[in-house]
């Protein structure tokens, strides 16, 4: 999506990293290298670039680098890189402080979260297809060899670079989002701020507890005791604020929550006719919410234990498939390698963690980022109980990747994805679904999973005000167009 403002009107900082990336452009000549076959697959995209309707992502920068030093048969100098970044950091600074960022950079993150979906569907296709050919004996030199070979190169550059992008867009529309969320905060302190007398305004004494006229003066009340972790039970209340008052934006959802009566446990909203689970010994405080994923340390959960207890021969399969595909990538077979991992993204959704835990192990810690890909791009039922089985052995944030990945697929799918969690009481992960599809989806989306199960409305609205106050009130209008419920 081309953000407007761009064009004639680039900010200074935007033109000069345009001119910049023009330049070195300029500099391959008649050797273009990845940058010319780039521009063959890509025509649009790369003149977007040139002319700074789009701002080229970082990795199209530095591949250009390394085209420019191939050339020139040197290495790429450490002071190049870091001027080019800094223009490419003050460029998509420029650009996330123009009016409609917000919603560029959303539609963006979409758009590329299709991409990396789609590149995985296609790197799979092309490694299928790099086995079924060596697998007939044929010559892997010939010229039948390099048509699947060159396919699965580029399907596997195409994910890595969707995935690096989606990080950093990711991390741009979180500033954007805290940045409106706080100006959004000051202007509704400052328009209801009252004009008064300076003489109302003087020094003042700190408080000191006093008893009321007429009762006798006794000991200070005791402070309340602290809970596990060094909070306190009940926060303590600010001089000057009333018990009902809290602070707004998006940089206080959940930190400064209404405090809940003792014994009370606050859960996101559940689909309608979810009960609550009986009463549970209470376990500390933990921070909720958006602006808290993956701060909480990632421990399993009591059942995690049992569960790897019972792992018998399920670890004894996931230890030989590790040591497996650690053969084939010592040998530099990596689309035999990809196959292994398409074949254990087949399997069980509950061997999911256990060889997560053997590649590491293993020292294949990379390859468990293309399992998670695998699963996100299996039916919704099975993702659920991927993302399920990985809560369940305490790796969060692995089923946090998985399910920002599976926020980017069809509103039908995800409204299912997030229906199989509750149903499963898996109300934290169905959060953290419906979280990413508000943060990077349009209002309409969103509406869109609400009308394929229309429980799932009050959830989304919910995960919405997590991000902010704005956020919360554009998924209710998109609610309300659709004919669900907004509230």
């Amino acid at each position: 999506m081309t953000q407007r403002g761009s064009g004639p009107e680039l900010a200074d900082s935007t033109k000069e990293f345009t001119e910049y990336f023009r330049e070195l452009v300029a500099g391959l000549g008649d050797s273009p290298g990845w940058y010319g076959t780039l521009s063959q697959r890509d025509p649009g995209g790369v003149n977007a670039y040139e002319q700074g309707v789009e701002l080229a992502p970082w990795d199209v920068v530095h591949a250009v680098l390394h085209d420019l030093a191939a050339l020139r048969g040197v290495p790429v100098e450490a002071t190049t890189v870091g001027r080019a970044h800094r223009l490419y950091r003050a460029a998509a600074a420029a650009r996330d402080a123009a009016p409609g960022s917000e919603t560029a950079l959303r539609a963006r993150l979409e758009a590329m979260l299709r991409e990396r979906h789609d590149a995985v569907l296609r790197e799979r296709e092309a490694a299928h297809a790099v086995n079924a050919y060596a697998a007939t004996g044929a010559d892997p030199d010939s010229p039948a060899a390099g048509g699947p070979a060159n396919a699965l190169a580029w399907a596997r550059d195409d994910r890595e670079r969707a995935n690096a992008r989606c990080a950093e867009l990711r991390a741009r529309l979180d500033a954007v989002e805290t940045r409106l969320a706080e100006q959004f905060f000051t202007d509704r302190s400052a328009a209801d701020r009252s004009p008064a007398p300076d003489d109302w305004f003087r020094a003042r004494t700190p408080d000191v507890a006093q008893p009321p006229h007429g009762a006798a003066a006794g000991p200070a009340e005791p402070p309340e005791p602290t809970a596990p972790g060094g909070r306190g039970s009940r926060r303590a209340r600010a001089p000057g604020r009333s018990a009902g008052s809290r602070p707004r934006g998006a940089r206080f959802a959940t930190s400064f929550d209404e405090v809940p009566e003792e014994g009370h446990e606050v859960r996101p909203a559940g689909p309608p006719g979810s009960a609550p689970a009986g009463p549970a010994a209470a376990p500390a405080p933990t921070p909720r919410g958006a602006r808290f994923a993956g701060a909480a340390a990632e421990q399993p959960p009591p059942q995690a234990a049992a569960a790897r207890a019972d792992a018998g021969p399920r670890q004894a399969r996931a230890r030989g498939e590790a040591a497996r595909l650690g053969g084939l990538r010592h040998a530099g077979r990596g689309g035999e390698a990809y196959v292994v991992l398409c074949e254990a993204a087949a399997g069980p959704a509950e061997a999911l963690p256990v060889l997560a835990r053997e590649l590491e192990r293993a020292g294949l810690a990379a390859d468990v980022a293309t399992l998670l890909w695998e699963f996100a791009a299996l039916q919704p039922d099975r993702l659920a109980a991927a993302a399920a089985a990985l809560a369940q052995d305490g790796r969060t944030g692995d089923c946090r990747t998985l399910l920002h990945q599976a926020a980017a697929r069809p509103a039908a799918e995800v409204a299912v994805v997030a229906a199989a969690l509750y149903d499963e009481n898996r109300h934290d992960e169905a959060e953290t679904l419906l979280v990413a599809v508000v943060r990077t989806r349009p209002p309409e989306d969103a509406a869109g999973i609400a009308r394929e199960r229309p429980g799932l409305a009050a959830p989304l609205l919910a995960a919405a005000a997590l991000i902010s106050k704005p956020r919360r009130r554009d998924i209710a209008a998109a609610l309300r167009r659709a004919g669900l419920p907004d509230g």
